[in-house]
């Protein structure tokens, strides 16, 4: 159960620090269209809000993002699959007639439901990832040329 309650404190650590990400990018896109506007890449009539959105999309922590979402899914539903795999588990292990090798908490129990686990992490992840690069946000010279041929 501690091992448990770490592993909330951790995400819950992760999770703020990603949100302290995302608050730098937001306070450093003023600054860098400034920049940008100063050295003549952007021209003035491009708003603040504009380019902090666009800065976001672009240069903002999606990935770590995807992996924290997909790190604290699993946290919160490790104990209820755990209990489905187990309540299955035992019924199968009931219907073929309780071989004392397939007991719940022998080895072939134990590794299953690490499987079980791994595989159900890796389809997540594999989820999530498709998602990330099926919405990949443009690169930020990319947003810049878009907007200077916008405002121009």
């Amino acid at each position: 159960m501690w091992v448990y309650f770490l592993l909330v404190i951790a995400i819950l650590a992760w999770g703020a620090h990603l949100a302290w990400r995302w608050k730098q990018a937001r306070d450093f896109a003023p600054q860098l269209l400034a920049l940008r506007q100063q050295e003549g890449e952007l021209p003035p009539s491009v708003s603040q809000k504009e380019f902090t959105d666009l800065y976001l999309r672009a240069e903002g922590p999606r990935a770590g993002t995807y992996v924290y979402a997909c790190a604290a899914f699993m946290t919160v539903t490790l104990a209820p699959v755990s209990s489905l795999f187990n309540s299955v588990w035992t019924a199968i292990w009931q219907a073929t007639g309780s071989d004392p090798v397939f007991e719940v908490g022998t080895f072939i129990h134990t590794f299953s439901f690490f499987l079980a686990v791994m595989g159900l992490t890796i389809l997540i992840l594999a989820i999530a990832m498709r998602r990330y690069y099926a919405l990949m946000p443009p690169n930020l010279r990319q947003v810049i040329r878009h907007l200077k041929d916008a405002h121009s």
